[in-house]
């Protein structure tokens, strides 16, 4: 889909919820905002610096989970954590400090493939908040969970936005689920915003 001047407001230190049907362009724009696609146009910014120019330093100081999180399924969550951090060169304390975080800690030396969906949405975003993130960045971070894993997902999410002060941007397809923790909303529809502000701004339209 082509997106028309997309301009995403995200406040530091707010949860953003990227709403829209599916196909309206949210992952396209995640993809974008991740250098995963490439912007032809270079007019992508992110921290108030160009894209392309900075991109290591941009990236850097993001995390992301996008569609399924890639897990070793026959390693234990430990050791797929043990992987990134060694490629990234992050301190080893940082495994049980996300491990704790996550509610997985009694669970991090089973192997991923005895997880649940649920746990290994949860290892994902451990592994997302590894290098401490300025900003999170969640594609439809419930879908699929059962109503019991997306409470559990959607307090994960409060706690790692107080704990940590971390920005976080995620998308939904379904306000229902989201509009509990986020505090600012982006709706896109067919690649434009039809609507940016605060969650209160919205429900008083």
């Amino acid at each position: 889909s082509i997106l028309k001047n997309i301009n995403l407001k995200v406040e530091r230190g707010s949860i953003y919820g990227f709403l829209g049907p599916n196909g309206a362009g949210k992952t396209t724009t995640i993809r974008l905002l991740l250098g995963l696609l490439r912007d032809r146009n270079n007019s992508i910014s992110l921290f108030d610096k160009n894209l392309l120019h900075n991109r290591i330093e941009s990236l850097s100081k993001i995390g992301a989970l996008i569609e399924q999180p890639s897990l070793y399924e026959h390693l234990t969550g430990y050791d797929n954590l043990e992987i990134t951090r060694q490629l990234r060169k992050i301190s080893k304390e940082n495994i049980d400090d996300v491990l704790q975080t996550v509610r997985l800690s009694e669970a991090a030396h089973k192997k991923v493939k005895a997880y649940s969906l649920g746990m290994k949405q949860r290892l994902g975003i451990a592994l997302a908040l590894l290098a401490e993130p300025e900003l999170l960045i969640l594609d439809e971070p419930v879908n699929g969970l059962d109503p019991s894993g997306m409470m559990e997902m959607r307090e994960l999410l409060k706690m790692i936005n107080k704990k940590y002060n971390t920005t976080i941007f995620l998308s939904s397809h379904l306000i229902s689920e989201v509009e509990k923790i986020v505090t600012h909303v982006g709706i896109i529809n067919m690649g434009e915003m039809l609507f940016q502000g605060t969650i209160d701004d919205l429900y008083n339209l």
